[in-house]
């Protein structure tokens, strides 16, 4: 059984709030960096004719895809902590107004 420490579960609004804006800024450089890969590729592939331009255009297409999944994972991760982090404070602010 694995020895669990109350202090590991601890949510802290900045640490929430910091890996929000770090998955966002991930998923961008990710978006950047597969847009200027394709650009870069489909010049190459320009010049390119018959079966290896097919086979290649199939396997770009599932490429294309699974990026694309990636990146759109990384976002919604992010939305996630960050309405998490909303959804936490309220329950805090609320739990702290029963001590008032």
């Amino acid at each position: 059984m694995t020895n669990v420490h109350y202090q590991d579960l601890a949510v802290k609004y900045g640490v929430l709030d910091a890996l929000t804006t770090e998955l966002g800024n991930v998923a961008k450089k990710l978006e950047e960096d597969i847009s200027a890969l394709k650009g870069d590729v489909q010049r190459i592939a320009e010049g390119w004719g018959g079966d290896a331009y097919e086979a290649f255009t199939t396997q770009h297409k599932k490429w294309d895809a699974h990026a694309n999944g990636i990146h759109q994972a990384l976002v919604t991760i992010g939305h996630r902590i960050h309405e998490a982090g909303g959804d936490y404070r309220s329950g805090d602010h609320k739990a702290a107004g029963y001590f008032q």
